[in-house]
């Protein structure tokens, strides 16, 4: 949304252009059948000089002020929205204020989610997943209504909770076991007994694990449909030479996008030789953070032929990321910059690799976190057959 300068070539009077303005908001395009629906309006000349336009400017000048104007109203509508979400956390807090009385929250925070005193701290703890999750454990708590002393009595209406949300059984028993810790935190401080909600079973938890899955997936964010080599060799000569060298390494090396990218600098991969002349990759992960620097290089043996073909354009540096929409163009709806380290697992079990090899050259901590996200629960492979 924002000012647009519409050329008009054929016009023989000055100028040669005109001023529109450009809406997407639903309430303007609600009818529209286009498939990118958007509303424009020529700007009256009356209003040219209130917004610092005239008849004698290029249509090059015209095109700076645009963009200074279109600045200026990102920033106004930001500051808007700042204050607003302001305005609605002081409000929240106070709703809350009488089931959660924000001088313990401030103490459990302290105690349970480490929150330290620093200015790096505060500015990244709204960032991480415990304080989400915990942001999420308060309003189940303030829309329950539920003294902590009766929470294992009100089991199955929590359990409700989570299944009228429909929330993913992982992330339900993330939010329950902060639920838990702050019934047993408050209830020492009132001196009130406090038992925890246990963990739902059986038929709990399968019902659970349903309404998950009947959930509208266009509006959930799921992991990357996989990349396969066949699916490389069908948009070998339509796809951009760059972007496909990009998706190649990825697909052969099983690597995360941003250690794709990291490729370009010398000093986070590097190549060692073996005495038996193997060659190893090995990739400096940006991502993991809470281990020292030495423990962070994971190692990729370079053992088929399309490894060595991926290693020379590593070495020549004629690569570069994809856009997403360029990967879904190309690969389909649901495929992601993370689409050819998602089907790395299967394709190295496909060619005789140990599943323990492989979750060493991903870089996890365990070969289960491999297995859950990253093999497909219906492929199996048959090697030597």
């Amino acid at each position: 949304m924002g000012y647009f300068i519409r050329a008009l070539p054929w016009k023989k009077s000055l100028p040669k252009w005109k001023v529109q303005f450009i809406s997407y908001k639903k309430e303007d395009i609600k009818n529209s059948p286009a498939k990118k629906p958007k509303k424009e309006w020529d700007v009256d000349r009356d209003r040219w000089r209130s917004l610092g336009f005239h008849n004698l400017m290029t249509i090059e000048e015209a095109r700076v002020r645009v963009r200074q104007l279109n600045a200026q109203r990102h920033l106004k509508e930001q500051e808007k929205r700042i204050q607003q979400r302001k305005l609605e956390e002081e409000q929240y807090a106070r709703r809350i204020d009488s089931v959660l009385p924000i001088e313990f929250i401030a103490e459990f925070e302290q105690r349970f989610l480490r929150i330290r005193d620093s200015e790096t701290t505060k500015r990244l703890r709204k960032k991480s997943r415990a304080f989400v999750i915990w942001k999420a454990a308060q309003k189940l708590i303030y829309e329950m209504q539920i003294d902590p002393s009766d929470w294992l009595y009100s089991a199955h209406e929590i359990y409700d909770y989570f299944y009228r949300r429909k929330l993913s059984l992982r992330y339900s028993l993330a939010i329950l076991k902060f639920v838990n810790l702050w019934g047993f935190f408050i209830s020492k401080k009132l001196a009130r007994p406090f038992h925890p909600i246990p963990v739902p079973r059986g038929y709990e938890r399968q019902r659970l694990l349903d309404s998950f899955y009947e959930k509208d997936r266009t509006k959930i964010s799921v992991p990357s449909k996989e990349i396969t080599p066949e699916q490389l060799d069908d948009v070998r000569m339509t796809m951009n030479q760059l972007n496909f060298n990009w998706v190649y390494i990825s697909v052969w090396f099983g690597l995360r996008p941003q250690e794709v990218d990291n490729l370009h600098n010398p000093s986070l991969w590097r190549i060692e030789t073996l005495a038996t002349g193997r060659k190893i990759l090995w990739a400096f992960q940006t991502k993991i953070i809470a281990l020292p620097p030495e423990d962070r290089w994971k190692p990729i043996p370079i053992i088929f032929e399309q490894q060595e073909f991926a290693l020379r354009i590593i070495e020549s540096e004629a690569f570069k990321r994809p856009l997403t929409k360029t990967i879904r163009k190309h690969f389909g709806q649901g495929t992601t910059l993370y689409g050819g380290r998602k089907g790395f697992t299967d394709l190295m079990l496909s060619k005789g690799q140990a599943l323990e090899n492989i979750s060493i050259w991903m870089g996890h901590s365990t070969m289960a976190r491999t297995w859950r996200s990253y093999k497909r629960r219906r492929k199996f492979h048959l090697v030597g057959y």
